[in-house]
């Protein structure tokens, strides 16, 4: 229990602050980082104070509710809107960018509640609509020709997509896991706890390493299973031709997958894996005919880990590939987190900068340097605003533009 608490304390980068639990979700183990249902469930009912009070907690109501059902049926549920505005200073193309992104997310013990061998369904829904601008973030970086995403997670669907549905089993008292359905097979390697595009970073060059392969949300199964308390190996397979909005039987038929293995060190404890971490990934995707994408493999390494009290975490990460299925060959990137406590209430802030070089796998374009600077200022308890600035140096399909800046602002709510 005291491990658990700390956890609780932590909050996303460990303020200091006195972290609670709103719906009296604890943390749920799991294999993936921060953009997975599992993760955003237990992050976002962490309340670790806010620059504003609200008197009355107007929103208690509807979190003890949620605690009724979860304690009663195994039910967890999380809400979330968030947008993203962006604006950059190319010299060609569009120029401005905003989307909305609605998403429920949702886990359902089925088997096993109150011990470690727990059986669960999780599922995500979610919308994702431009928002009075001709493109939505996720297409800002085509206009000036840059190889990374600089709004990754805003793009723009036609209707409402269900990204998730999955079960996930654990076994041997919770040693063993997996999770087999429509999952993603990003989430599952290569991630730090500044990943998500909903809490941290924007630009996928700083994110994760863009040596490896990255297909659509489809069907996938991953395991893992703890050698010891702080070592895992993690291995999985996935749809090499999914795409999130499509129907995965569509390219299941195909043949084609994403073959990888992890293995994973905890620098300290178990209970601190998401920030005191050593990975190593190897990769293997077979050639994608139709996609006319050859036969690729590649390695990355990432390493992160919280210091000077919790309160700054530097991370690394790097990669290489060969056949082209990634967007670069090579690929390093640093950078770190700094928390903060604005007021008394001791708020939840995080700044976050991150610098990072590509060598693309395609020969004719060329080496791309990108930054990102962001601040995410937790406003109200279930409100944060992340204003946020990247500098692309050398677009790697646009040799006339030297650097390019993009200016956004991120607003997020959760429920």
């Amino acid at each position: 229990m005291a491990a658990v608490a700390s956890v609780l304390c932590l909050a996303l980068n460990g303020t200091g602050a006195l972290a609670q639990s709103q719906s009296g979700y604890g943390p749920t183990p799991s294999l993936e980082g921060g953009d997975s249902v599992t993760e955003d469930i237990h992050q976002d009912d962490i309340s670790a104070g806010a620059a504003v009070r609200i008197p009355g907690k107007p929103l208690k109501p509807w979190f003890d509710a949620k605690r009724r059902w979860n304690d009663k049926y195994g039910l967890k549920l999380n809400f979330s809107l968030q947008t993203l505005h962006q604006r950059s200073d190319n010299s060609t193309g569009e120029t401005k960018a905003a989307a909305g992104r609605a998403e429920i997310n949702g886990s359902w013990t089925l088997i096993g509640r109150g011990t470690k061998n727990t059986g669960r369904l999780t599922f995500r829904i979610e919308n994702r609509s431009t928002l009075g601008t001709a493109i939505p973030p996720s297409k800002l970086g085509n206009q000036f020709g840059s190889g990374t995403l600089v709004g990754t997670g805003f793009s723009d669907y036609s209707e409402a997509n269900l990204s998730e549905l999955a079960w996930r089993q654990s076994l041997m008292n919770g040693r063993l896991k997996f999770v087999i359905g429509k999952i993603s097979a990003v989430g599952w390697y290569g991630a730090h706890a500044l990943s998500s595009p909903k809490r941290g970073f924007q630009n996928t060059a700083v994110q994760a390493s863009n040596t490896r392969a990255f297909p659509g949300r489809g069907f996938g199964f991953g395991l893992g299973y703890e050698l010891t308390p702080r070592l895992v190996a993690v291995a999985g397979i996935h749809d090499a031709n999914a795409k999130t909005t499509g129907n995965p039987f569509d390219t299941i038929k195909q043949s084609e997958f994403l073959k990888s293995a992890e293995v994973r060190y905890y620098l300290t404890t178990p209970e601190r894996a998401r920030w005191d971490q050593v990975r190593l990934q190897l990769w293997h995707q077979d050639e994608r005919v139709e996609a006319s994408v050859p036969e690729s493999y590649g390695a990355n390494f990432v390493a992160s880990k919280l210091m000077f009290g919790d309160r700054m975490m530097p991370f690394l990460f790097a990669g290489v590939s060969k056949g082209g299925a990634a967007l670069f060959k090579k690929d390093v990137a640093i950078g770190t987190s700094f928390a903060f406590d604005t007021t008394a209430s001791k708020a939840r802030d995080v700044l976050g900068i991150g610098l990072a070089w590509g060598k693309p796998s395609n020969s004719s374009f060329q080496e791309q340097v990108t930054g990102e600077l962001y601040y995410r200022f937790q406003l109200l308890d279930n409100i944060a605003i992340t204003p946020s600035i990247q500098m692309i140096k050398n677009p790697i399909a646009n040799p006339n533009e030297t650097t390019v800046t993009v200016v956004g602002l991120r607003l997020r709510a959760t429920f």
